[in-house]
């Protein structure tokens, strides 16, 4: 079943991968894992007490390029749905996207490389890349009635993000 969220994706999380650790030759070494880029539709929503809240946010062509994350120490959410993952080198730059040749694959549970409470990094909408922190990434959304129709509908994985961006 595909989302009818998918042709609205408009952020894209990368998520690192799941380092392990192996015995080789009676020494522990780690395996650098590969990451994940993980396709989502957010909503970017004030934090509680964002200093900001009550200005004008600048236009993207008033920051020449100076929305940076924690510049300012405002915060916002961003919520929404994984819709789906594919994996990429360690060296995938989210600046540079590339997409050709990557399989995706729906999202329709947690995996373990999406933990909460670490860092990620985001690029939402045409914005800037940002460092994130993972608040959710547990589960179907809930509800009852027909909340819990349209969750069931919709598809992916509930995901919220906490991240900071300059306010000129």
């Amino acid at each position: 079943m595909t989302s009818p969220l998918y042709p609205y994706i408009n952020s894209r999380v990368l998520f690192p991968g799941v380092v392990d650790v192996v015995n080789v030759n009676g020494r522990f070494e780690e395996i650098i894992a590969d990451n994940f880029l993980v396709k989502a539709w957010l909503k970017r929503v004030e934090y509680s007490g964002v200093s900001s809240g009550s200005k004008r946010v600048p236009l993207e062509s008033q920051l020449d390029g100076q929305m940076m994350p924690g510049a300012s120490g405002d915060q916002f959410y961003y919520r929404g749905y994984s819709l789906e993952y594919a994996v990429v080198p360690v060296e995938y730059d989210l600046r540079h996207p590339a997409e050709g040749g990557l399989v995706f694959n729906p999202v329709h549970f947690q995996h373990p490389w999406m933990k909460t409470g670490q860092e990620i990094t985001l690029v939402h909408g045409e914005g800037p890349v940002l460092i994130a922190k993972v608040q959710r990434s547990d589960g179907v959304y809930g509800g009852v009635g027909i909340d819990e129709v349209l969750y069931k509908e919709i598809g992916g994985v509930q995901l919220q993000l906490t991240a900071s961006e300059l306010q000129n």
